[in-house]
């Protein structure tokens, strides 16, 4: 059961990055707007948003379009209250001009005032902290408890962990740097708050990199991926292909991800490219989905002696747009992911919720997701790589079959349960 009426404030900042097609619309970003969709469906929650002022301005603009039928409650940090004090200074600044017959002086101030107007509306909120210690719980998917909310003491604080790459693997994550929003978090960590992660090999990985975490206040909550994963019609496949210049008389492989070196798509690139080479095969195609990366492609060319003379089968797709996404799986001869290590690793589910065969690595947080749906390798083995390659390219009764065994995975992972898990955590 769900505690009744409960009083939570959701930090919202990262759904600021819906409007930017770019790497910032990750993983991270799509679990924080799928948690938020679920809690807005629930009327027994009584739900206010956080904001960091730098992300205020493009999450007020998405909340508008994304969520029209809505009018939030969205506090902000307190610190910047002077703003609002600039802000009627210059408005009485302006009146004064306007006695003194200044036209071009109250010209310039209106100007200051427009770029100033979105902050002082945010800012205007002379009883920020007796506002906020209304509520009873504060609800982080990513980013560290803001230093206003950690002074009260009635808040109960949760925070989302996604995964320890940059403990684990500090030479392979700019987010190991002192000053990134990762450190923020790690360098915050305490006995005293409570923590969801998004597998249990996660939680795992807390406990033994962050000690100070009470075992008692950390929960294991899956996560799931959006709706509009299924499997989709020979239209809108044929229509995705097109769009993303993708040979219609080829068959594909697909990847997407953001590029960095623990994602393994060199390896993944170059035994596709033996596996071909050693089959003599000329009707697939590998399509790799994620930003623009030409150092990625120069770096494929120092590491596979004749790159050039394979260029033609590998597809940099670049940017997928979100409508996109599950015609690609779905078209998609199979999906690889073979990951140097994973906090929980959407992707892969992703591509089984549109009935798409997988290859992933065997480690981290994968296995709890795939199951026995799809071929699980070692990350670093090239012969693993070109036989996984093989066993699909040449058996299409086992495509099928893991085809079948990823729906129905896939069909365990719910935003509703994941959000469940979380509310009754708190009414605990």
């Amino acid at each position: 059961m769900e505690k009744e009426n409960i009083n939570l404030i959701y930090d919202a900042s990262i759904l600021a990055n819906a409007l930017h097609n770019n790497s910032g619309r990750s993983g991270i970003f799509f679990t924080a707007k799928n948690i938020f969709d679920e809690l807005i469906k629930r009327d027994n929650i009584n739900l206010a948003l956080y904001s960091s002022l730098n992300d205020f301005y493009n999450l007020n603009k998405y909340l508008k379009l994304e969520y029209k039928n809505y009018d939030f409650k969205v506090f902000v940090n307190i610190r910047y209250i002077k703003i609002l004090n600039l802000y009627y200074r210059i408005i009485e600044k302006r009146k004064a001009l306007k006695k003194q017959k200044q036209p071009i002086k109250r010209f310039l101030l209106k100007i200051l005032l427009f770029i100033l107007k979105p902050l002082h509306k945010i800012s205007n909120n002379k009883n920020f902290i007796n506002e906020i210690s209304q509520y009873d719980f504060f609800l982080s998917p990513m980013y560290k408890i803001p230093d206003e909310i950690t002074k009260i003491n009635k808040i109960k604080k949760y925070i989302l962990l996604h995964d320890v790459v940059p403990l684990m693997l500090p030479n392979l994550n700019p987010d190991s740097r002192q000053d990134s929003w990762y450190s923020k978090l790690i360098n915050q960590i305490n006995k005293n708050d409570y923590y969801f992660t998004n597998s249990e090999n996660t939680k795992q990985d807390f406990l033994k990199y962050c000690p100070q975490i009470d075992p008692n206040k950390i929960t294991t909550t899956l996560l799931a991926c959006d709706e509009k994963f299924k499997p989709a019609n020979i239209e809108e496949i044929k229509k995705a292909k097109e769009k993303y210049n993708i040979p219609t008389n080829k068959k594909y492989i697909f990847s997407l991800c953001t590029l960095e070196p623990r994602k393994n798509l060199i390896k993944a690139v170059k035994t596709f490219i033996k596996f071909i080479q050693k089959n003599n095969i000329e009707d697939l195609i590998f399509v790799l989905g994620g930003g623009q990366w030409d150092y990625f492609i120069v770096q494929l060319e120092q590491e596979i002696n004749n790159f050039k003379e394979y260029k033609d089968k590998i597809i940099k797709a670049g940017y997928i747009d979100d409508e996109d996404l599950a015609p690609l799986y779905s078209g998609a001869e199979w999906f690889i992911y073979t990951s140097q290590y994973e906090g929980f690793g959407l992707p892969p589910l992703e591509a089984m919720s549109c009935g798409c065969p997988v290859i992933t690595s065997n480690n981290s947080s994968l296995p709890e997701v795939v199951g026995d749906a799809g071929i699980m390798i070692d990350w670093d083995s090239d012969e693993q790589h070109i036989q996984a390659y093989e066993k699909y390219y040449f058996d299409s009764n086992l495509r099928k079959e893991n085809s079948q065994k990823g729906l129905l995975r896939a069909k365990k992972f719910s935003w509703k349960n994941c959000v469940d898990q979380m509310l009754n955590k708190m009414g605990n």
